[in-house]
């Protein structure tokens, strides 16, 4: 660990003791508000859709259960768990013995103990995770990087909380996909950006919601860069994979829509194979030595 990573570490800590085991912190943790109000909100939209079964999954979850399917782990962490449907199938792909998860959302955190996760109310943006070190065999951060202010922060975290040769697996959109170079080139928006918090503004394709869709991504990354911060970090990088932008085809009436549609996609996935390209990737590494942080 970096002198300035410990230096961080040690702001946080003062007035606070050590790490303890999870259960003794669940009542004052949870109880804390957890993220900035955009950040929690964004989280909110998305409890009780995520897929509870590994038939509905989609591509990007698919691919996620099928790396964790080829480990055994006895401890996982879910950083970034929403309402816990996932966790719950990263847990039976695995076979894990215990599931843990860590979210902005006071919501998400509600539903995720329902669902059988030890799940924590925490903005991992400002707080250090409340595990001891090497407590996890493996950690699952899903479209969560993005979100955040300090990324070394959360990358600090999560080596610091792993086994030795503990196992990241991570996904984020793709800023250099073709999808976002294409738009660049015609003058719009790359996809998982948005310069206003009340509109999607500037895009090919707007998308709705409340809050706007990409309007809390505050770092979006390239897979070089991402790659880059992963090693820095301290870790080695196994496999890198791509993913779709969408779960599939989009319905809507009208055939001629529909083969549009279809068309899309099957290009979609057919891009997916090419990570530099793909709309989103998925990286899985093992840690390897002390993390060196952001504090050169």
């Amino acid at each position: 660990m970096s002198n300035g990573a410990e230096g961080r570490r040690a702001d946080r800590k003062q007035g606070g003791g050590g790490k303890a085991g999870p259960a003794s912190l669940v009542g004052e943790v949870a109880g804390k508000k957890g993220g900035s109000r955009g950040y929690r909100a964004s989280g909110d939209r998305f409890m009780g859709l995520t897929p509870g079964s590994a038939d509905d999954t989609g591509h990007r979850l698919g691919a996620v259960l099928e790396i964790f399917s080829s480990y055994r782990f006895n401890r996982v962490l879910d950083l970034g768990c929403g309402d816990g449907n996932f966790s719950a199938l990263l847990r039976d792909a695995c076979c894990a013995s215990e599931i843990y998860g860590i979210d902005a959302s006071e919501k998400g955190v509600e539903l995720a103990r329902a669902r059988g996760v030890d799940a924590l109310c925490l903005d991992i943006d400002h707080a250090d995770l409340p595990f001891e070190e090497g407590f996890f065999d493996a950690v699952f951060v899903g479209e969560t990087i993005e979100h955040l202010f300090d990324p070394d922060h959360m990358l600090d975290e999560v080596h610091r909380v792993l086994v030795p040769q503990g196992i990241l697996v991570l996904t984020t959109p793709n800023l250099a996909s073709i999808h976002n170079r294409l738009a660049l080139l015609l003058g719009f928006q790359p996809f998982p950006t948005n310069v206003s918090l009340r509109h999607s503004i500037g895009h090919m394709v707007e998308a709705e919601g409340d809050p706007v869709p990409c309007s809390d991504h505050l770092r979006v990354f390239t897979l070089g860069s991402l790659k880059a911060m992963i090693r820095l970090h301290g870790f080695d990088i196994l496999s890198i994979r791509g993913s779709t932008a969408a779960r599939g085809p989009i319905h809507r009436e009208g055939l001629l829509w529909r083969i549009v549609a279809r068309a899309a996609w099957a290009m979609d996935r057919i891009i997916s194979m090419y990570p530099p390209l793909s709309f989103r990737v998925i990286v899985t590494a093992r840690k390897v030595s002390d993390s060196a942080g952001a504090a050169t």
